[in-house]
């Protein structure tokens, strides 16, 4: 079971950089925590894992003119259980 949901994260890790609305791996990290996965802080810590996912927010994120603003703890559509089910 934990293998499965590591893996869950690990990709829904990868959607949200691509989704542009993020600002690096850290901003990731916080979500992935709110979605109730515990480990993202240990699975995120290796640098090069860091460096690929911050490297994906930048490029998505100016690929879209996205105006990037962390949405972790505000209500509505961008809460964490709503765009946790967006994107699945």
């Amino acid at each position: 079971m934990t293998r499965e949901r590591d893996e869950r994260m690990w990709n829904l890790a990868y959607r949200l950089a691509q989704s542009g609305e993020h600002r690096n791996c850290q901003a990731i990290e916080w979500e992935l925590r709110a979605f109730r996965y515990p480990r993202a802080r240990q699975l995120l810590y290796h640098e090069r894992v860091r460096e690929k996912l911050d490297g994906i927010c930048a490029e998505f994120a100016s690929a879209t003119g996205s105006d990037v603003v962390d949405r972790v703890g505000r209500g509505g559509a961008n809460a964490p259980a709503n765009r946790a089910a967006s994107l699945k």
